[in-house]
């Protein structure tokens, strides 16, 4: 497997103080900046790639990839030990979506409650896959799989994606009406501070998504924050090249990040080249190398918005 270091990865710069090491967060120091790294296991790592993860990033999340072959549990487990013996510092992330279920992770799959799906209703073959975390055993079973990340598979904690799922107007709102999506969220709170309890002290829980306020919208997963260590805020200057954010939406994504890093939460601000997998489908056919140097060139202009905002504990991630 081939890690895409511009476009599956993050560049981070994590103003994480020193004493915040021993409570699990990524030791920081302003002498360079830090890197973060999000990117499919896949069918594994070898050796010299994680050796490479080692040397260069101080947070670190697997998601599951193009998987041919088992689940990626193991994978992920592996990948966590071999980062860890080489950087003992370096904090490793256990992808752990809370609103659907992943193929990917057959061995955590296996043991998911009999009828605990919640389908959206009235899409025929269409129809959204759900969580039905409501459930109490659902949660149990979703907050024992966050567990095992940092007691069985040797990560520091999860990566909670779709976490704002059941906010107002969100995916669940219109699947299943206000009602039940406020009352799934509800269950989603619950289930983090299962998630917490399990994992024990000292493990992250970081969530996606964290959007500072449009001109349409209130901020997004702000209310998250209390039960979470902090978030990644993925929609700054996204898709540029379909669509223009306003000057204050982007001001705003700034100041959510701003005030969240005062507040003591990790954020890991995503910041795009201008494109993305769905808005430049052209590019992505590209060769690797040449969407690594459009990348690169264009970190500029997101680079510098972030360090106009720079706080203990933001984080800085370029696709």
């Amino acid at each position: 497997m081939r890690i895409t270091v511009a476009l599956q990865l993050a560049l981070l710069l994590t103003a994480f103080g020193t004493a915040r090491a021993s409570e699990g967060f990524p030791a920081f120091t302003w002498d360079r900046v830090p890197l973060y790294a999000h990117l499919g296991i896949g069918d594994g790592l070898d050796p010299n790639q994680c050796n490479f993860l080692a040397d260069h990033f101080s947070l670190i999340t697997f998601t599951g990839g193009v998987v041919h072959m088992g689940s990626v549990e193991p994978k992920i487990a592996a990948a966590a030990r071999t980062i860890k013996k080489r950087n003992p510092a370096a904090k490793v992330l256990f992808y752990w979506a809370s609103d659907m279920p992943k193929k990917q992770w057959k061995i955590s799959n296996a043991t998911f409650p009999k009828d605990g799906i919640l389908t959206s209703p009235g899409q025929g073959k269409n129809a959204r896959r759900n969580f039905n975390v409501c459930r109490p055993d659902v949660r149990n079973w979703w907050s024992d799989i966050a567990a095992k990340a940092v007691n069985d598979y040797s990560c520091d904690g999860i990566f909670v994606d779709g976490a704002t799922a059941g906010r107002p107007d969100g995916p669940w709102s219109r699947q299943f009406g206000k009602e039940k999506a406020a009352e799934m969220d509800q269950a989603v709170f619950a289930m983090l501070r299962q998630a917490r309890e399990k994992m024990g002290p000292g493990k992250l829980i970081i969530f996606n998504p964290l959007h500072g306020q449009s001109e349409k919208q209130p901020p997004l997963g702000e209310q998250y924050l209390p039960v979470t260590d902090g978030a990644m805020m993925d929609d700054f200057d996204r898709a540029a090249n379909v669509r223009q954010q306003s000057k204050e939406y982007l001001v705003n994504e700034l100041e959510q990040m701003r005030k969240s890093a005062k507040a003591g939460k990790v954020i890991v601000f995503k910041a795009w080249p201008g494109f993305t997998w769905w808005s430049d489908k052209e590019i992505m056919k590209k060769p690797h190398a040449q969407q690594y140097r459009v990348a690169a060139e264009r970190i500029t202009f997101p680079l510098a918005c972030f360090l106009v905002a720079a706080e203990e504990n933001l984080s800085l991630i370029h696709i």
